[in-house]
């Protein structure tokens, strides 16, 4: 299968398909965690990313801002996506913190009442385009 390399880690693709590209997260060879393109709608060039760290000892080394930023170039050079964009807990801020770091734009909030009628939870969707990427990246090599 094809990998792409990431400063600390390296994605390995492990289940393509035409509307999802599932990735394996390996940090020195060994599997810490998964990546994905869900979503993936090829006309509009867009796609909803999704992200899993396995081991929370692992959290906050920023693997899970290396495997984002290495997928979302990834998506914008070689997939030829227009924009990425995710939905979080409005409550996890190591994951906002994650993907700011990696560029995404906070774009709206979800809010909804759990079934038990008390509960609220509030759900962030957060974005970001090919020409913000490019932006970003400019910056970067300044």
């Amino acid at each position: 299968m094809s990998q792409i390399m990431g400063d600390k880690i390296a994605l390995s693709l492990k289940a393509p398909s035409r509307c999802r590209m599932l990735y394996q997260i390996l940090l020195k060879e060994r599997p810490i965690g998964e990546i994905e393109l869900d979503q993936i709608a090829w006309r509009s060039g867009e796609a909803e990313l999704k992200i899993e760290i396995f081991d929370s000892f692992l959290h906050r080394h920023g693997y899970g801002t290396d495997a984002v930023t290495t997928l979302v170039e990834h998506a914008f050079l070689t997939m030829n996506m227009n924009r990425v964009y995710l939905r979080v807990h409005a409550t996890n801020e190591c994951a906002i913190r994650c993907y700011e770091k990696a560029g995404f734009k906070k774009l709206g909030r979800l809010r909804r009442t759990i079934t038990d009628g008390n509960t609220r939870e509030e759900i962030l969707l957060m974005g970001i385009s090919r020409k913000d990427f490019h932006k970003q990246e400019q910056c970067r090599a300044v």
